[in-house]
């Protein structure tokens, strides 16, 4: 089966109207009380406007391309490509776990969790690969929830 796609301009597409839907979620998302120009809301409408203006002109330069051809067979299932790709998703899914674990179960152990898990996918095997990325949200919790006194999840 063969595929015509062209990724700037699907990507470009998609981040243009995400840039879009976000821009006019700002008011309804960031409340603010304040009447000055530069507000709460100054610096997401700066970077979600940048965002769908690089989308456009992404958009834009994949009209000017021509599309690429993908053929799919049962090799391509079996390709590095293909199970990085695989792995990549897979990924995406511990952080989605992540996103419903950390109300119910709080920052420090949903992120232990979430460090231990990818740690493991990835195969980690040596024990200070492990003992570093859990120092560190030891020391993140230590900061921002003891010392800073910042509400964590």
């Amino acid at each position: 089966m063969k595929i015509k796609y062209n990724t700037e301009m699907i990507g470009g597409l998609l981040f243009a109207i995400l840039g879009t839907v976000l821009w006019f979620l700002i008011p309804t998302q960031i409340p603010t009380r304040e009447t000055s120009s530069i507000n709460a809301q100054t610096l997401p409408s700066i970077a979600i406007a940048g965002m769908a203006i690089c989308g456009l002109g992404l958009f834009i330069q994949g009209l000017l391309r021509e599309k690429k051809v993908a053929v799919i067979t049962k090799e391509t299932f079996h390709t590095e490509t293909f199970k990085k790709s695989v792995k990549s998703a897979i990924y995406c899914l511990f952080l989605v776990a992540y996103c419903f674990l950390i109300k119910p179960c709080g920052f420090l152990i949903s992120t232990a969790v979430l460090v231990v898990a990818i740690m493991l996918f990835y195969g980690a095997r040596k024990w200070y690969y492990y003992a570093i990325p859990l120092g560190m949200v030891g020391i993140v919790y230590f900061v921002f929830k003891i010392l800073l006194h910042v509400s964590l999840p």
